[in-house]
Formats: structure tokens, sequence, C-alpha cells
């Protein structure tokens, strides 16, 4: 039987489930997720239903809910004493090598979240990888930053762990190969791991990658094109504001396919963009968006 007291420190939470203290506390300042008891001295103790409560959460997140969506999620229904289990389509050990990984982030453990990431590579594809792997530690290590300073250091380990590897992905792709891709994030948009991600994943599908990274002008992209002629023009931006204001440019491609990803544009109006093509999928399905870019390309010329 489960402890129905209140009995637990948020240390012992955070040990339990593997999620650390300033994310434990920004889920239950914002979410309302824990409900801990206050002792006389004011110290907050927890139950067993609030580490289930985070493993649902955890659940949830791994499987591509927004942090929001999965706290609403949660508190929908009652909460049981459950391990932690793989959830549809995301293995065991895929699930041990996230908790691995995001354990070496938390103590900013360079040797041990290289290993972890080694270890993923030996075992998955690139794109899987990406998908069930790294990007899910990226949104669960970057939760809470805007309640916990503390919690941007770690974010900012946890990217630089990655970037390099990725960058190593895009300069193995194979110059003169049938197809290119030119990849870049808007003016003012900084944030482009999930683009670096996408355009790892599409050199390692056999397209040669011209990146051009974070807060690229719209005008730098569309000279770009024009030198290199890619096939296809990958836009990614992370917040609506950055790409409704590359589509107020109205940047024209001649001769590319566009593909628009990222959670900016998913909820942006894209009309005055025709022939672009939003990519909604995880990394894995990129390459059908890819294609159909291509196909919408064809059928203007």
């Amino acid at each position: 039987m489960p402890d129905v007291r209140a009995v637990l420190r948020i240390g012992e939470v955070s040990r339990r489930t593997g999620v650390a203290v300033p994310t434990l506390r920004a889920w239950e300042r914002r979410y309302g997720l824990l409900a801990p008891e206050r002792t006389e001295g004011g110290h907050r103790l927890y139950r067993d239903t609030d580490v289930d409560r985070v493993r649902a959460m955890q659940r949830l997140l791994v499987e591509g809910w927004s942090a929001a969506a999965a706290a609403r999620e949660v508190l929908r229904e009652p909460a049981t004493v459950t391990p932690l289990r793989p959830v549809p389509g995301f293995g065991s050990a895929a699930l041990s090598l996230v908790e691995r990984l995001e354990a070496a982030i938390d103590r900013f453990d360079a040797l041990a979240a290289d290993a972890v990431v080694d270890d993923v590579f030996a075992r998955f594809e690139v794109p899987r990888a990406l998908d069930e792997v790294f990007l899910p530690v990226l949104r669960r290590v970057g939760e809470g930053w805007q309640d916990d300073p503390r919690v941007i250091a770690r974010e900012h380990f946890a990217t630089n762990t990655l970037r390099p590897r990725l960058q190593r992905l895009l300069r193995s792709s194979a110059r003169g190969a049938g197809r290119s891709l030119l990849a870049a994030a808007p003016e003012a948009e900084e944030h482009d791991l999930g683009l670096l991600a996408a355009a790892a994943a599409a050199a390692d599908a056999g397209w040669q990658v011209h990146y051009l990274g974070a807060r690229t002008p719209t005008a730098a992209m569309e000279r770009g094109a024009e030198q290199l002629v890619p096939d296809v023009v990958l836009v990614g931006a992370v917040f609506r504001e950055r790409a409704e204001a590359f589509l107020a440019d109205r940047p024209s491609f001649p001769g590319a396919g566009i593909v628009l990803g990222g959670t900016g544009f998913v909820a942006a109006d894209v009309t005055g963009l025709p022939n672009a093509v939003v990519h909604r999928g995880s990394i894995v399905d990129l390459p059908a968006s890819l294609e159909t870019a291509l196909r919408a390309r064809d059928d203007v010329v």
C-alpha cells in the first residue's frame, strides 16, 4: 500500500523520479502538479501520489506532449502508483538512455553525457535517436527556465553537449549528392537546435545540407538560395512571432521547395507562401515532408 501521509522531501521526489528539483518546483508552481503539505516549520512534504504524478508527466513528455497539456491530463485522472513504463513506440532502451542522459546533464558531467550520446548512436539510427532520446531530454531539461535561472545553465550544457555531434553529422553529408537542402532559422530566432536536428536527419537520409543556422535574415536566405540552388529550403522557428516576421517578408526561393518546421510555424498563417509545406510530424517523418516539397516545386515549375 502506498504511504498516504506527506513524508517526502522534494529531494526524495527528485531521487525517485530522476527529475531535477528546479523542474519539480516549476511544475508545482506553474501547473499545480504537486500538492505538498507544510510542516509547522514551513517545509513542504510530498506523498507517493505526487511521485506518481511526476512519473505520469514524464511518460507524456516522452510521447511529445507539451508540459502544460501533460500536466492537465495528469491532473484530470487520479494518480496511481505505477513504475515508469515504456510508452507505445518508445522502448525501454530509449527510456533508460533518456534517464541516463538527463542524470548526466543534472550533474554537469560531460564525460558521462558524451558516453550516453555514443551509446545512443550505437543503438539507434539518427532519426530515432533524435525523436526518442535527444529531443525528449532537451524538452525535459528546459522545463521551468522561466521560473529558475539555474535551469538555463543545464539547458545550455545539454545544448552544447549535443550541438557538436549534430554538426558532425552535417559535415558527413555527401557532397555532390543528388538533392540539396538549405537550412536556416529566421532573423532574431536564436533557438536552432531543433532545426539542426532536422538538418542532421536530412543529411542521414542522403541530402547534401547547407546549414546557415540561427538569426538568418530573409535576404541572406534568399541570397544563399540564389548561390547554392538547393532543391529544398528548410526554415525552422520556435517562436510564432519570428515565424510571422519571416512570412511577412514574403520570401522568394525560385526553383526550390519550401518546408517550414518548428512550433512557430504550426499555428502561423502560411497562406502568403502557398507552395510551402508545414512539417508537423516527428523527425523520422521529415523525409516525407521534403519529398512533398519537391513535388510542390515540380508542380509549379
